[in-house]
């Protein structure tokens, strides 16, 4: 049973807000790793917290956010916020690190880690900047009044016209809603389903990216089995429902061209069969077109939505993702008939997606430099593959195994069945944590694969290898950290 919220710990923000962000959860980690707080504490209510802090809810909201993510805390739906079971295995040496996609700040130097974000250094600033006086020059009079709900209708008309022409889906600006990204996309969605298919359980994948998991559990009505909260990935892609799944057409968070983190696609079988569901009105679909801009063999496939005539799938995007971390614009497709639902739960809750950037994204698109910064950034991700795919071979196949990715901007390697499971590898049944957990105090950040599955899996075991923006340099490091850590571990077992 877990303990009573803690309100006594002594907290001590300083400086400017823009750092109480990362000094709340520095603190949070410290009073964990003093034994201030244990596994299964309750932490205060956000609301609470700023309140006694003087700082922003949203600010403790997204500490909270960014320490639930790296598994250190845990929300329970209609509970709060707990400290996790697994938080014990924290050190000094080995906190979680603050994800700059989140503060704008990068890691201390001392740490280095594979990620999969945008190559910020890549970035084409100089016709960034070219199309910011453009398209200011002369700035639509909406974005001046912040009078456009949806979005810009600049932005929306480009848009409409990249994903015909480099995704294939033909849809009109009109069914083009502009968001703050996914997590404004998900709450848009979960407010206009709600009108429109009252009752309907949330299905999401497994393995999937874990605050996905976490956030689809607190939407769990109450009464219904985890178990219908997600569907196994097998070599086909995601599973369907079981038939006997009772009760509204669930809602399913589908990635069916590129999977994350398995990086497997829909096979044709499996996607007629989800389409066949789809037209017998026994769900809707949310498809995620993750990581579709950059394909290195072959073409990507046509998202799901334009093979769908039952006007039950919105297509949800990002642009951060291809442009910029800090970029914070997205959008959801929506089937014409379900747009103005969509439009009044925008009304309801109010925007939230920044319109000073909106007409430099436009200008960007309609300039045609987004496209070739696309073309760029694919030969530049290649080549990162490419030299990880060496690495990798080089130095570590006695211990995993992994395929090629045909695009996408990570590797997935996975222990062998072999490997033997005594010595420090035993100290948990999730090895990939503990190894990532001791290479965090060389220096080394590893993305554990176990902690994006819910419940046990027999090839959850490895980890998730972004390769787009580390240095080659970097990324040698790394792994030939890794092969002396496991040769140490086969040495002590």
């Amino acid at each position: 049973m877990s303990r009573t919220a803690i309100v006594s710990l002594n907290f001590s923000l300083q400086g400017q807000g823009g750092h109480f962000y990362r000094q709340l959860i520095d603190q949070i980690v410290e009073f964990i790793t003093q034994g201030k707080l244990k596994a299964h504490d309750r932490l205060p209510g956000s609301r609470v917290l700023a309140s006694s802090l003087g700082i922003s809810r949203s600010t403790v909201v997204n500490a909270y956010d960014q320490l639930i993510a790296q598994g250190v805390l845990v929300s329970k739906h209609k509970s709060g916020v707990f400290v996790a079971e697994q938080a014990g295995y924290i050190t000094q040496s080995s906190r979680p690190v603050v994800s700059d996609s989140d503060t704008g700040e990068t890691p201390p130097p001392s740490v280095i880690g594979f990620s999969s974000t945008s190559d910020a250094g890549r970035f084409p600033e100089k016709a960034w900047l070219r199309s910011l006086r453009t398209s200011w020059a002369s700035v639509d009079p909406r974005v001046l009044d912040d009078s456009c709900p949806t979005g810009l209708p600049d932005l929306k008309q480009a848009i409409s016209d990249y994903l015909y022409q480099l995704r294939g889906l033909a849809c009109s600006p009109q069914q083009i809603l502009i968001t703050a990204g996914n997590r404004d996309a998900l709450t848009l969605l979960r407010h206009a389903l709600a009108s429109l298919s009252p009752g309907s359980a949330w299905i999401t994948e497994n393995p999937a990216y874990p605050p996905i998991h976490r956030l689809l559990e607190s939407w769990r009505p109450e009464g219904s089995a985890r178990a219908s909260m997600v569907l196994p990935v097998d070599e086909e892609g995601c599973c369907l429902p079981d038939e006997t799944l009772t009760g509204a057409a669930p809602i399913v968070l589908l990635t069916p061209n590129r999977q994350y983190p398995t990086g497997i696609s829909l096979g044709r079988a499996r996607r007629q069969q989800w389409l066949a569901l789809l037209q017998q009105r026994r769900c809707w679909l949310i498809e995620d077109d993750y990581d579709n801009e950059f394909v290195y063999s072959g073409r990507s496939t046509v998202p799901m939505m334009q093979a769908d005539v039952s006007e039950r799938t919105f297509l949800v995007g990002s642009l951060s993702k291809v442009l910029f971390r800090g970029l914070r614009l997205g959008f959801i497709v929506s089937p014409p008939a379900c747009y103005s639902t969509l439009l009044e739960s925008r009304r309801q809750l109010g925007g939230s997606a920044a319109l000073p950037m909106q007409p430099v994204v436009a200008e960007f698109i309609n300039n045609g430099e987004f496209a070739r910064h696309i073309n760029r950034m694919r030969r530049h991700y290649r080549q990162k593959r490419d030299e990880l795919l060496r690495l990798l071979d080089q130095h570590l196949r006695p211990w995993f195994d992994w395929q090629a990715p045909s695009g996408g901007m990570h590797i997935v390697i996975r222990f062998r069945e072999a490997m033997s499971a005594s010595g420090r590898l035993s100290e948990t049944a999730t090895r990939d944590q503990v190894v990532a957990r001791d290479l965090m105090n060389e220096g080394i950040r590893l993305q554990p694969l176990s902690l994006h599955f819910v419940g046990e899996s027999a090839d959850s075991q490895g980890f998730i290898l972004g390769f787009t923006v580390p240095s080659m340099a970097a990324m040698s490091c790394m792994v030939t950290a890794l092969k002396r850590y496991l040769i140490r571990a086969d040495a002590s077992a």
